[in-house]
């Protein structure tokens, strides 16, 4: 394939440590086939993190499913998480190619698609152009949009976030029994539940003693989450929080639990928990396990958000210590 386009196109040299970081990957994995992608996915998004970085805009590779040995073994991802926003795809597209095929794993959460074409000798990439969103198994260079508006369409999209995010939740006032109206004590939540004759289940002893008994010396505030664009699941969600006994920190827990019929909790359900710049710091999967809690402390006046998804429909709450 020739690139002839009159808008401009970014290029990087393929470094020497680029290689270096791909040769790492490509020796965890025997499969020739999965070897080869790995290291023409790891050189793409190394090149796409360096045009980032010249755009001054942050990204951070541990916190890409492309960079965890593992997740490159079940999906051909190479995505690059961009601090703020979320996955940026970074596809590797190869001289001779006219058409990209894009896996099916990575045709959603994604916040973009940048394609980068690295030449027969692996020495240089060519930032060809990007997509906000791909609906098709295949894209040609006559799609893309010029690299040129990439910029404008991150900021975008971060001031679309910014009208979309919800007011922060501050968890120290649940300890002084302010409470947002959207959230209620589990032990109301769990007699209004009963008295509605809803099949409602807890699994396990923490759920049964731990859950349905408020801490005493903390608060606990749950509701119930409706996730699913076709086969609808009902969740359970709970935060708590509790002080420290020095009274500087605070511990936080965050809980989901199957709620209704079901004993266990779909496997697709993905729970994260994200520090203030959106950098995920506690990752989770429903993989039919009865619960899902992660505890962490902090400092009053910190800030997270939690991240709640379930077949392409996410739910986000931010937090205040």
């Amino acid at each position: 394939m020739t690139v002839n386009r009159d808008q401009a196109l970014f290029r990087t040299p393929l470094t020497a440590a680029f290689h270096q970081t791909a040769q790492g990957f490509y020796r965890r994995h025997t499969d020739p086939k999965k070897r080869k992608q790995i290291y023409l996915n790891t050189l793409s998004v190394q090149a796409a993190q360096f045009f980032l970085t010249c755009l001054g805009i942050e990204t951070n590779l541990e916190n890409s499913e492309s960079w965890n040995p593992i997740l490159q073994v079940l999906a051909d991802s190479s995505d690059l998480w961009v601090d703020d926003l979320g996955r940026l795809e970074c596809r590797p597209v190869l001289p001779e190619q006219a058409a990209w095929e894009i896996p099916s794993e990575v045709r959603a959460d994604r916040i973009g698609y940048l394609f980068i074409q690295v030449d027969a000798e692996l020495t240089e990439a060519t930032l060809l152009g990007f997509l906000p969103k791909v609906d098709t198994k295949t894209v040609t260079l006559e799609q893309l949009q010029p690299l040129d508006d990439f910029p404008s369409y991150l900021e975008e999209l971060r001031d679309r976030e910014r009208a979309q995010s919800p007011a922060r939740i501050r968890l120290q006032q649940w300890l002084d029994q302010v409470i947002d109206a959207s959230w209620t004590a589990l032990d109301t939540l769990i007699a209004e539940r009963r008295e509605q004759n809803l099949a409602f289940s807890f699994r396990g002893p923490l759920a049964r003693i731990d859950l349905i008994e408020p801490d005493s010396a903390g608060a606990k505030q749950g509701k119930f989450l409706t996730l699913g664009k076709e086969e609808k699941e009902q969740i359970l969600f709970i935060v708590g929080i509790a002080p420290v006994s020095d009274g500087a920190e605070f511990n936080i827990t965050v809980e989901l639990y199957p709620a209704g019929n079901e004993s266990y909790l779909p496997p697709a359900l993905h729970l994260m928990v994200m520090d203030e710049a959106n950098i995920p710091v506690l990752q989770a999967e429903g993989r039919q396990s009865e619960g899902l809690e992660f505890q962490f402390r902090g400092e009053a006046g910190e800030c997270f958000s939690v991240q709640i998804s379930l077949n392409q429909q996410t739910l986000t709450e931010q937090f205040e210590i």
